[in-house]
């Protein structure tokens, strides 16, 4: 009892040495750097938190000022034995980039957002610039996230981009209207792809893939436009 009496004594006394910030993640973002988390922990460094007793820093309010920024997906932060305060941050991962457009198509670089692999939008970075898929249309406007059952099919397309790498690689933009009706841009051809819903969106993708392979292989400009919105029927212009 005599030894945890100390080192809870000592503990008490202890003075944080040092804010050790790990940032985490896979994803290639960048929205974020160590000084960009050391000044939200500290709120500016109006809150020093080095050289602050340990026991005196209440790590929930540490870990609410980081979270606080729309950017980071999850944050810890605990104390470790050399007395330093340990922040572990993970940015969210953008699966796609919705930029307004007016409706002669031009884009307005101020206004948009990301949209993350769960539906949900978090805002733009002043400071780095992801290299996503880029969603347009008068769809994404009236929403506030793509985690309704209306939007479940239009997530899992998009998801299915990300993942594929024929079609990452080949589809530059998704428009949406506001009755749902899709419509892909294309790099290799420069084409437009009148998708109509994502409903079947695997089996549509399959049947444009094989007309790639037996059609447009030895020359890709022949067309400009591709619909697939009718049921088992390929139109082109």
């Amino acid at each position: 009892m005599a030894c945890i009496g100390m080192a809870e004594n000592r503990f008490s006394k202890q003075r944080c040495n040092n804010l050790v910030i790990n940032i985490e993640g896979d994803s290639g973002a960048h929205f974020l750097n160590q000084t960009d988390i050391r000044m939200l922990a500290t709120e500016n460094g109006g809150d020093a938190l080095a050289g602050s007793r340990l026991n005196e820093v209440r790590l929930s309010d540490v870990e609410a000022r980081i979270k606080s920024n729309k950017l980071i997906k999850k944050c810890q932060v605990y104390r470790d034995l050399k007395g330093n305060l340990v922040i572990n941050v993970e940015q969210e991962r953008p699966l796609a980039r919705w930029i307004h457009s007016s409706p002669n198509g031009q884009w307005r670089n101020a206004s948009g957002r990301y949209i993350n692999e769960e539906g949900a939008f978090f805002p733009l970075s002043d400071s780095y610039s992801a290299r996503t898929l880029l969603v347009t249309g008068p769809y994404f406007l009236s929403r506030k996230n793509l985690k309704s059952e209306k939007d479940k099919g239009l997530l899992d397309l998009i998801r299915f981009l990300d993942e594929d790498p024929f079609w990452k690689a080949q589809v530059a933009q998704v428009e949406v209207g506001n009755d749902g009706e899709i419509s892909l841009l294309t790099l290799l051809g420069d084409q437009r792809i009148e998708f109509g819903t994502s409903e079947g969106f695997e089996k549509k993708f399959k049947k444009i893939r094989l007309f790639y392979e037996r059609v447009l292989s030895q020359d890709w400009g022949r067309f400009s436009k591709i619909s697939v919105k009718f049921q088992d029927q390929i139109v082109c212009e």
